[in-house]
């Protein structure tokens, strides 16, 4: 429920046709930045020039600039205070940053959301225009999902690159049987598997035989028999969430009601809320050096349950009046039956503990970091009021509110997500002879992570108090996204769906 600019209504699961035209879904290559640029958006240069702009490289060292950066054919050819070449298509980037792509390592694509059909145009134009080059499929649509990758790794449709991980199916529960799925997905040519929790035979088998077919492995642990420090010891590559650390530092379980039911989704989230204020301070620690040691990355995606300690707030984030599509409006309304949508008699009480859990849970990030443990950065947006690459962006803010630097942050959501995803060699840092996913923004990040933010920010400027931030200029392989018109389109595509529904007696 998004509540001062929105009216609550009951919404029927209803199918209905999605049309855009072409020029709507794919934008005109003639679109061109005003101004010094000329780059074309959504066109592919041979030779991109991008001049006199900040540096952050994605590893953690300071910026340095100004400096041009030359793209030839897609990969970043020269970097050079001054670099006097001819090319097909400038950005002046004077007073602005250049970074890597961010790269999300928790997401899904979504069709549909609460029976009403979403354009998946609509998601790709956010990811982009949030800065996000490089996604991570973690259980969607796997058919479709192989499908958009590689029109995505063949430049035919506007969207960020493309991993697809295959959800690993327990079947009849039997070794074998699960073996058997972990082989399908490799001949389906899933670039990973993901792991829900399962008992601890279940899952010996699971890990044996993906490390049999070479397959990277996640976990979505939640509450089962195993915990992070089975999957640690089994060696998987990565923990989503938070579920499964704190559990293997509880004596015992967690302290569940007797009237517990995990299928409610009102009693799960609540009693997640709880998990972290139960763990050992002692065992967490231990957990975290097993996971170290072990090499297991951490993907927290704080920010997809932050609504938990704050729905109001996140019911009216300014954005959602111009960019909430109708079918995640509907989504997102409280309603058990929809993953996520439990805010149904949501308490203070609850968000008191949900804080608490955060200020627990951000610790434990903190001291993994400290560690020298590897964090990722994702959104899993399309659940609980979070919004397709607004939420990665948040993602970012959450890291530093737990007390990282804002460069490590930025390394967070670009060398270390490369780096879990098997591309660190060729992704992730702003390095000649590496593929040119880049982003040029309208401001420092490092002095504020909220200018990535597409919606804008308040910004002191001449002494003066102005509209600024934003990504200019969101480049995956070469090719340069004009930031502003993605979200344009998005735009229109939000208003013509509401349009739709309104023709349906179905208005929001």
């Amino acid at each position: 429920m998004v509540r001062g600019w929105l009216t609550r209504r009951t919404w029927p699961l209803i199918a209905f046709t999605v049309c855009f035209a072409a020029s709507a879904l794919v934008p005109s290559a003639q679109v061109r930045q005003t101004g010094r640029d000329t780059a074309v958006h959504a066109k592919k240069p041979s030779r991109l020039l991008i001049r006199r702009a900040m540096v952050i490289y994605g590893n953690g060292k300071p910026p340095y600039g100004p400096m041009d950066i030359l793209v030839q054919d897609g990969v970043i050819a020269n970097i050079a205070p001054t670099l006097p070449v001819e090319a097909d298509a400038v950005i002046d980037a004077a007073g602005k940053y250049v970074m890597p792509g961010l790269v999300d390592t928790h997401m899904h694509w979504h069709e549909e959301r609460a029976g009403i059909p979403m354009p998946i145009q609509y998601e790709r134009n956010l990811y982009l225009a949030n800065g996000v080059t490089l996604t991570r499929e973690n259980g969607g649509n796997f058919v479709k999902s192989k499908q958009w990758q590689a029109e995505s790794a063949a430049d035919q449709i506007i969207a960020p690159r493309m991993q697809v991980y295959w959800v690993v199916s327990r079947g009849n529960g039997t070794a074998e049987a699960i073996r058997a799925n972990v082989r399908d997905a490799k001949a389906r040519g899933a670039d990973g598997l993901k792991i829900f929790g399962m008992d601890r035979d279940q899952l010996e088998a699971t890990m044996a035989e993906a490390k049999a077919q070479g397959l990277k492995t996640t976990t979505h642990i939640a509450v089962e028999e195993v915990t992070a420090e089975d999957f640690a010891e089994l060696g998987v590559d990565s923990i989503e969430h938070f579920y499964g650390i704190a559990d293997a530092a509880l004596h015992g379980v967690q302290r569940f009601p007797a009237e517990m039911n995990y299928s409610n989704e009102l009693l799960r989230f609540a009693k997640a809320g709880e998990l972290y204020a139960q763990a050992d301070p002692v065992k967490l620690d231990k957990v975290l050096d097993l996971m170290v040691a072990k090499k297991v990355a951490w993907s927290p995606t704080m920010s997809i349950y932050e609504a938990s300690r704050d729905v109001i707030k996140a019911q009216n984030l300014p954005w959602y009046r111009e960019y909430l599509h109708p079918a995640l409006q509907a989504f997102f309304e409280p309603n058990l039956a929809n993953h996520g949508s439990y805010f149904v008699g949501w308490t203070n009480t609850m968000e008191v503990r949900w804080k608490q859990q955060y200020r627990i849970w951000m610790d434990a990030l903190k001291s993994f970091g400290n560690k020298g443990g590897v964090i990722t950065t994702g959104d899993d947006a399309g659940f609980i009021h979070s919004l397709y690459g607004f939420g990665l962006v948040r993602e970012l803010e959450l890291h530093e509110e737990a007390g990282f630097h804002p460069l490590d942050v930025i390394k967070h959501g670009t060398v270390n997500g490369a780096t879990l995803l098997g591309m660190g060699d060729k992704l992730g840092r702003v390095r000649q002879g590496y593929l040119a996913d880049l982003l040029v923004v309208n401001g420092n990040p490092l002095d504020n992570l909220r200018v990535l933010n597409p919606y804008g920010v308040d910004v002191m400027k001449d002494g003066r108090m102005t509209r600024g931030g934003g990504i200019e200029w969101t480049i995956k392989n070469g090719i340069p996204y004009h930031v502003p018109t993605l979200m344009k389109e998005a735009k229109a595509m939000v208003e013509a769906d509401k349009k739709k529904m309104e023709g349906r007696g179905t208005n929001p």
